[in-house]
């Protein structure tokens, strides 16, 4: 495993900005939106929201946060990204920090925790699922979004699947696995199902065109058509969504 200076160093600016993603910041819209999707959804879960404090594990540029701020008392996030954490400071106002959650603590208890597609990438999932355990009341709420390895899709793509991604992704669970996971520290699970997501048709390009294939010429000819000023919504059914709740 990475020691915590080098994987730092794996999400500094270029992760969001040409690498993994084409511009983070300028997909916010198309980011807010998938977001807002998914608090529907943890809503059902999630009694007297405006009583709540919200906790988020890798928060990187604060979009979810900043939609989850108009529901919850209060929200907070960390994540290791230097570049990240300090646009959701300066620029959302948020309380956001470049920290570790295995050595950071909370400004408020936490009542509902979130890891969106960050589970896979932390070196020891168990650890910071047994350190929210032990941070949250009975009743409490996690929310998690990560890789389905035991969905069609992977098993039909098998090392192909997209989600195989070192080094970034570390961890790869079925449904099955991380219901066990979470059962361990004494969570039942509420909400097992699969997550779409919108996408903007520029990134889709990019990450087949640019980073897949490095075809930068049908890439610029197809931004000059002005089709990918458009997004949409995808689901392959190979991202799980899975809500459970603290006994």
């Amino acid at each position: 495993m990475l020691p915590l200076d080098q994987l730092k160093a794996l999400y500094s600016s270029p992760y969001f900005n040409g690498e993994e993603y084409r511009n983070y910041v300028d997909d916010r819209l198309v980011i807010e939106k998938h977001f807002r999707a998914r608090i529907k959804r943890l809503l059902e879960f999630v009694p007297n929201p405006g009583s709540k404090n919200l906790f988020e594990i890798g928060s990187a540029y604060g979009f979810f946060l900043s939609v989850a701020r108009n529901y919850f008392a209060n929200v907070e996030g960390v994540d290791i990204s230097a570049d990240a954490t300090a646009y959701a400071q300066q620029e959302l106002r948020l309380p956001v920090a470049e920290a570790d959650f295995l050595d950071y603590v909370p400004r408020h208890r936490i009542d509902v925790a979130c890891l969106w597609d960050t589970v896979e990438h932390l070196e020891s999932p168990l650890l910071y699922i047994e350190r929210l355990a032990g941070m949250m009341s009975s009743g409490g709420t996690i929310a998690i979004t990560t890789g389905d390895i035991g969905s069609f899709v992977a098993r039909l793509r098998a090392h192909r699947w997209r989600q195989i991604h070192p080094p970034t992704h570390l961890h790869y669970f079925s449904k099955r696995t991380l219901a066990k996971l979470l059962e361990r520290h004494g969570f039942q699970v509420r909400y097992c199902g699969s997550d779409g997501q919108y996408r903007s048709l520029a990134t889709i390009a990019y990450v087949i065109l640019m980073i897949k294939r490095q075809q930068p010429r049908i890439y610029e000819a197809l931004k000059r058509t002005g089709i990918l000023r458009f997004s949409l919504y995808l689901n392959l059914y190979d991202i799980m969504y899975v809500i459970a709740q603290k006994q």
